[in-house]
């Protein structure tokens, strides 16, 4: 299956949800996004670049998405 924007937006508002760190999505988001770096550190991960990776693939996606635009 391919996965556009609307179904990944959609599959982390599921991970949000169920992850009720807070009493809004955006504090589950933001703790969400504190306990990945707390993981990225005890497995020697480097959050900073994996973070930029994430990034170059949203554009990409958003430029997929909008059919080459950016």
């Amino acid at each position: 299956m391919k996965f556009t924007n609307k179904h990944r937006a959609a599959r982390i508002g599921k991970v949000l949800a169920r992850y009720k760190t807070g009493d809004t999505d955006a504090d589950n988001l933001v703790d969400l996004l504190a306990d990945a770096r707390h993981w990225s550190d005890r497995n020697g991960q480097d959050f900073a670049e994996l973070d930029r990776l994430a990034y170059d693939h949203y554009l990409s996606e958003l430029d997929e998405e909008r059919g080459g635009a950016l």
